[in-house]
């Protein structure tokens, strides 16, 4: 896998990037019937897995449809 910046990342950034994508993904299809505490706890790590993908140069976008 690379980044935007055309780097290879190593096993364990891929491990991330696949962690962040689940995650949003996640959000985005079941947000809505997620206890609140679940909701929070997971858009809190969410936002800080965006920091690992932003530090990565992955272009993680902006993620304000899931409420981060």
């Amino acid at each position: 896998m690379k980044n935007v910046m055309g780097d290879d990342l190593n096993p364990a950034q891929e491990k991330l990037v696949e962690c962040y994508g689940r995650l949003v993904g996640a959000l985005r299809e079941h947000g809505d019937s997620m206890a609140p505490y679940e909701r929070r706890n997971a858009l809190k790590a969410a936002a800080a897995l965006w920091q690992v993908m932003n530090g990565l140069d992955m272009d993680p976008g902006q993620i304000y449809d899931i409420g981060a």
